[in-house]
């Protein structure tokens, strides 16, 4: 009897260890440990006129869609070392910028008769160019792959742009305007401009925005209709362009300070938004919390900086 007295203590004594240990447990998650979690519903922001303009209307191909005959605007004066002729008898000094490769399809090549790769083969005023990738024939056809070609914009994409944009008025949200000669040139943001062309770019912004402002002065921006890279994320057409007014979102914002803003200047008193509107975003914030309130400090690689008391510029330097 005794026996058993005791072994129902011990297993009440379990028992009750347990559901302490849980509470412990509990405590420290902050909520029942075998409680059904609710997945919080995080709501996608919807994407602009200005991204669903350019997801509906260009898509990069991938190469096992490219079909012989695609053609590509070469961007640069000197040919690339991933383009090996296969002749040589490739003109010396002479400049390839805006010269057409098109493709003529792939072939499969080996090394020692063991790794193959595939090989892209381009012809450009009847001398054949070759441009080596890392997969296979099969792997190619198989995945998304898209190769990052050298210097070259798709023909097709330059033509589609030209036939539904040009002409059209546009506000530009950038002051960083250039030349024909590819000098930059002051400009305004957030003001009403005409696309006048659409011309190949560089090798890094493959498409170059010719237009015109509502005083006469022609310019051009250069960026891309694809998805942001790291080295395009600030140049992609919906960074670069707005359909609408953007003044019509800041209406509380006064006509004095909205020109500075236009202008990329900004003046003491200004808040922290119409800053961050006329100059884009800090590369470094310092927050300084005081008796008197909270100072702010943002800097700029440019060696622009700007001082906040209580999100109100007080000083700056341009």
């Amino acid at each position: 009897m005794h026996k058993l007295i005791f072994e129902y203590s011990m297993k009440l004594r379990t028992c009750i260890y347990i559901v302490v240990l849980l509470g412990v447990i509990e405590s420290f998650c902050g909520e029942p440990l075998f409680a059904k979690r609710k997945k919080d519903k995080i709501e996608e922001a919807k994407p602009s006129a200005e991204e669903l303009f350019v997801k509906n209307n260009f898509e990069e191909k991938r190469c096992a869609e490219w079909t012989k005959g695609r053609r590509f605007i070469y961007v640069s004066n000197d040919l690339s070392l991933l383009l090996k002729p296969e002749q040589d008898t490739v003109p010396i000094h002479v400049s390839f910028k805006n010269k057409i490769f098109t493709f003529e399809g792939m072939i499969e090549k080996s090394i020692l008769g063991q790794a193959q790769y595939a090989v892209l083969i381009f012809d450009c005023e009847g001398i054949k160019y070759q441009y080596r990738t890392e997969k296979t024939i099969k792997e190619i056809k198989d995945s998304d792959y898209k190769p990052l070609l050298p210097d070259m914009v798709a023909e097709e994409d330059v033509l589609k742009a030209r036939k539904m944009l040009i002409g059209k008025t546009l506000y530009i949200k950038t002051s960083i305007w250039y030349d024909e000669n590819g000098v930059e040139i002051g400009g305004h943001k957030f003001v009403p401009v005409v696309i006048k062309d659409i011309l190949p770019g560089d090798k890094v912004l493959p498409i170059k925005f010719v237009f015109e402002d509502n005083v006469g002065n022609t310019a051009n921006v250069l960026g891309t209709l694809f998805p942001e890279t790291l080295a395009t994320q600030y140049t992609t057409f919906d960074r670069l362009f707005s359909f609408d007014n953007p003044r019509n979102l800041y209406k509380t914002i006064s006509d004095v300070n909205w020109d500075l803003i236009t202008k990329s200047k900004v003046m003491k008193g200004m808040t922290k938004d119409e800053c961050r509107l006329s100059l884009g975003r800090p590369n470094d914030v310092r927050r300084i919390p005081t008796y008197g309130g909270l100072k702010e400090q943002w800097f700029y690689n440019t060696g622009s900086y700007l001082f906040f008391e209580d999100g109100i510029l007080t000083d700056f330097r341009l």
